[in-house]
């Protein structure tokens, strides 16, 4: 009987801690780029969304026929984009020939383009599309990404937009209340952790000994009454 009282207290246990608020940490994001016939969509990637850490596909959609097309990053900042630092792509097209087996039959052709910015990489670099058609250039785009710092608020660190100085004591008394609320919910946290860790203990101590107790009960001989 009391057993099913501990799942039950088990289970209420476990729903708080599911329920409780949890800090995560950023997860990379994927920006895809169309290349059609006359542009790039988007070409200049300007969005503050897009931060460190982030990735860029580059997707060839030209449908003109012999067409292909090649992606340069200027990771360097040096004004080029062919040199050793940075990022080149093989030519794309706008599709590859596939075996039987579903494999590439040229292994070098590839119909998009791929490159993840590092977690220090904020800047703004720029890259170049070179579009060509049976082998000739025909149009050359130049455009640009900003990588965005991501940024992650510290207790105890000023943040823009903070109020210094006189005037601003209100302020830091809110601050510190709401410091001192997130700081009693996470201990909460913790504490309903530790009482669940225990519950679950328990409940297996007594697993173990109602079994223990039925195998003892089931090994004793039986006695028969003289008649």
């Amino acid at each position: 009987m009391w057993r099913s009282r501990w799942f039950g207290l088990l289970g209420v246990f476990l729903t708080l801690i599911l329920l409780a608020p949890s800090a995560s940490a950023h997860e990379q994001e994927t920006l895809n780029v169309i290349l059609v016939e006359d542009e790039v969509r988007p070409g200049n990637v300007t969005d503050i969304g897009f931060i460190e850490g982030n990735g860029i596909v580059f997707r060839m959609s030209d449908n003109t026929e012999n067409a292909s097309m090649k992606i340069r990053i200027d990771l360097d900042h040096d004004g080029t984009f062919d040199g050793a630092g940075d990022n080149v792509s093989v030519w794309l097209a706008r599709s590859c020939a596939l075996d039987e087996n579903g494999s590439l039959i040229d292994e070098s052709c590839a119909v998009s383009h791929s490159y993840v910015f590092g977690n220090t990489s904020a800047g703004t670099y720029g890259y170049q599309v070179e579009r060509a058609i049976n082998n000739s250039t025909v149009n050359i785009w130049n455009y640009s990404i900003i990588v965005h710092l991501d940024v992650h608020d510290e207790p105890g660190q000023p943040n823009i937009g903070d109020c210094f100085g006189a005037g601003c004591d209100e302020d830091i008394a809110l601050d510190e209340e709401e410091n001192m609320s997130q700081t009693g919910a996470e201990s909460l946290l913790y504490g309903l952790m530790v009482f669940a860790s225990l519950g679950i203990f328990m409940l297996i101590l007594s697993i173990r000994k109602e079994r223990f107790e039925q195998n003892q009960a089931s090994s004793e001989p039986e006695i028969e009454e003289a008649e």
